[in-house]
């Protein structure tokens, strides 16, 4: 009998032999199980497009679990903070963020890269080891020192003493943030996408209630809304400790961490650049606007989360998707290069449904004294699509490890950003900050793909690219005719915003239309996409009975028996199987066959 396991990926003879079995040199088997399994691709073997598309599917389901739980106390908080509050939440979290980049040292992105590079359990636990470092004990001393100077740097930042304890706060959560990234990433990095979101749903099952009730019971204000993430960073720690206290050991591989170090940097000093690209607005909008200008600016940013989060699911998955064919450069590029088309693909059409619906969503979910953050949240959106478009052209130079280049590139677009912000937020206040952002991040797209290219160039697919750019544009001004003509705005009732906001929802077909007149779909996409179809709609079991009745009747008599049951093979599709779906599957076709060679 032959191992299941010893059975190399096959498809059966095209055509029988002479004995109506395959032939021994052929490499066939007798084995009905063993045989099953050949014809199929192995979870191990697979590497199919729609493993990305689960992975991404499982790392952001728990984000947008946790996304709608805020997204539900909105109103809530909007009522129980006022804009000013929401300002000091804002400024605090603009202050750790750019301590964060300090404090990680670009390591999140030399862990990524090294663990892969490593060839065995003894040296990836060296990587986690230097990483934990980097993460637990440089920080330590870092952020203490901070702590120990904050009331003459709060008062420094927001122009006013009274600020420390918000700080305080911020800083200690920033900790065990920072440590905590270290076992959420080994997760992802060993593929338990799964145990990640089950931490991701318990960050919001601890968090939500807890920020309630600080707000609502004890009336806490800024101080409650930090203090519940602090406590929930802390007791997420805890949890997580059995997944990498065990990896630990107790060695210093200096060439190691000199190696990741090199790596790192140049990320850091991009991250440095980063920051004044993305962040740097809070600044102008606070000594020129004032808090509440922060604060208005912030709910914005909270309700351009959606797009964020799909981008976000999307770089969990990504790298260690494609990272393990790099061994393969071909294959490689062309599985880059379509999977960024998919990504987008996302992109687009959720960028024009977040410019249809926004009104709906603003009137719902924020008090009426934040609804003019309208147009500000679509313009942020838009520059998290651009964001987004950056990650997938930046690839080139990650995996050809030429990320030198990539702060000055990031500098040049944090400069045109930040002059912008210093001449037009004080004129244009958070509409100005969310048009540099979106400049911003235009330019950082464009450089970064010449650099990328130059080194690794990656045969994206600029004719799609495109139909989807023109589908967002055709679809948004579409809504936009239909919703002017019906006079939908946030203000009006509820009940008329519900239907102008369904009259404007047919807009959506641009997308198919125009798929369908650029035959957007390659011939192998568009069959996926019937059978899918098919199988939403219960149609497949018939489908598949009528051919198989036919090949019946007309089969030969010397036609292997699972040739005659499970059709030729390029009828066999390529979608990635679980293993559990798969071993069931299996069995239960052996069950079948076996029970008619019985009773035949």
């Amino acid at each position: 009998m032959v191992e299941s396991g010893s059975v190399r990926h096959r498809r059966l003879p095209a055509g029988p032999s002479a004995t109506g079995r395959p032939a021994s040199g052929s490499g066939g088997t007798t084995n009905p199980l063993a045989r099953l399994r050949a014809r199929r691709p192995s979870k191990g073997s697979s590497h199919s497009y729609s493993l990305l598309f689960k992975d991404s599917v499982i790392y952001g389901g728990g984000r947008a679990l946790q996304m709608f739980f805020t997204a539900l106390m909105l109103p809530l908080f909007t009522s129980l903070m006022s804009a000013s509050d929401y300002g000091v939440v804002g400024m605090v979290v603009t202050v750790t963020t750019f301590l964060d980049i300090f404090v990680t040292l670009g390591f999140d992105v030399a862990f990524t890269r090294f663990y892969f590079d490593a060839s065995d359990r003894f040296h990836r636990d060296k990587v986690v080891t230097h990483v934990f470092y980097v993460d637990f004990v440089y920080p330590g001393v870092l952020l203490g020192g901070l702590i120990a100077f904050m009331p003459q740097i709060s008062q420094l930042i927001m122009g006013a003493p009274g600020y420390t304890l918000y700080f305080d706060i911020g800083v200690a959560t920033l900790f065990f943030q920072n440590l905590s990234d270290l076992p959420f990433q080994l997760m992802r990095l060993e593929h338990r996408p799964w145990t990640f979101t089950s931490f991701v749903i318990a960050r919001v099952a601890i968090q939500v209630p807890m920020t309630v009730v600080f707000l609502a019971v004890f009336h806490w204000g800024p101080a409650g809304y930090l203090g519940a993430n602090l406590i929930t960073a802390m007791i997420l720690n805890l949890g997580a400790l059995p997944f990498w206290v065990r990896r630990l050991r107790l060695l210093w591989d200096w060439p190691l961490m000199k190696s990741m170090l090199n790596f790192a940097i140049p990320a850091m000093f991009t991250a440095v650049s980063f920051y004044f690209l993305k962040l740097s607005d809070r600044f102008f909008l606070l000594h020129n606007q004032g808090k509440a200008a922060v604060g208005l600016y912030t709910v914005s940013n909270s309700l351009a989360q959606p797009l964020y989060i799909v981008g976000m699911a999307f770089r969990m998955a990504w790298p260690q998707w494609h990272f393990a064919k790099l061994n393969e450069p071909e294959l490689h590029k062309r599985m880059v290069s379509r999977s960024s088309t998919y990504f987008m693909a996302f992109n687009a059409i959720l960028l024009a449904m977040a410019g249809m619906y926004l009104p709906l969503l603003m009137h719902l979910l924020l008090n009426q004294k934040f609804w003019s953050v309208g147009p500000t949240t679509f313009v942020l959106t838009l520059s998290v699509a651009l964001y987004n478009l950056y990650f997938i052209f930046w690839i080139g130079a990650n995996v050809a490890k030429k990320n030198r280049m990539i702060p000055f590139i990031t500098l040049i677009a944090s400069g045109v950003n930040v002059s912008l912000n210093f001449v037009l937020i004080p004129r244009y206040g958070i509409w100005a900050a969310a048009w540099t952002t979106v400049i911003g991040f235009g330019i950082l797209a464009v450089l970064v793909y010449f650099v990328s290219n130059k080194w690794y160039p990656i045969p994206y697919e600029w004719r799609r690219l495109i139909i989807l750019g023109c589908g967002a544009a055709l679809t948004l001004g579409l809504a936009w005719v239909i919703g002017h003509a019906a006079g939908l705005s946030v203000d009006e009732p509820l009940g008329a915003l519900l239907v102008d906001t369904l009259l404007i929802t047919p807009a959506l077909l641009v997308f198919p239309v125009l798929f369908k007149l650029t035959r957007f779909f390659t011939p192998k996409e568009s069959a996926q996409i019937r059978r899918i179809l098919r199988r939403l709609t219960g149609r497949s079991g018939r489908a598949a009975a009528i051919p198989a009745a036919a090949g019946a009747g007309a089969a030969e008599p010397d036609v292997p028996i699972l040739a005659r049951e499970y059709g030729p093979p390029d009828r066999l599709t390529e979608d990635d199987l679980e293993a559990e779906e798969e071993e069931a599957e299996v069995e239960a076709e052996v069950d079948t066959v076996e029970g008619k060679g019985a009773t035949s």
